[in-house]
């Protein structure tokens, strides 16, 4: 189990790398640049809680995982939406 996290957390990795790389060089669509930081940020996060959570909770691991995932898909969602949205100048 302690394999898919580490993998996990090398996606985030190089998520966020290529989201620098993209933003830096040309300017690329919102869209992209926010759905690779969204990506980066909510892997690497749900890795760390997903890790502690293996280790310390009792409960069920299919029921841990299952509420994990659930919860990790509507935070990427959220931060891709609050990310997408062009920033108003006043």
């Amino acid at each position: 189990m302690l394999n898919i996290l580490v993998f996990a957390a090398v996606i985030g990795f190089v998520a966020a790398t290529a989201a620098l790389c993209a933003r830096g060089r040309v300017m690329v669509d919102q869209r992209v640049f926010a759905g690779l930081v969204s990506l980066a940020v909510t892997v690497i996060l749900f890795s760390l809680i997903g890790w502690v959570a293996a280790a310390f909770v009792v409960a069920p691991r299919h029921l841990t995982w299952v509420f994990l995932g659930a919860f990790a898909v509507l935070f990427a969602l959220r931060l891709y939406r609050e990310l997408r949205s062009p920033a108003t100048i006043d």
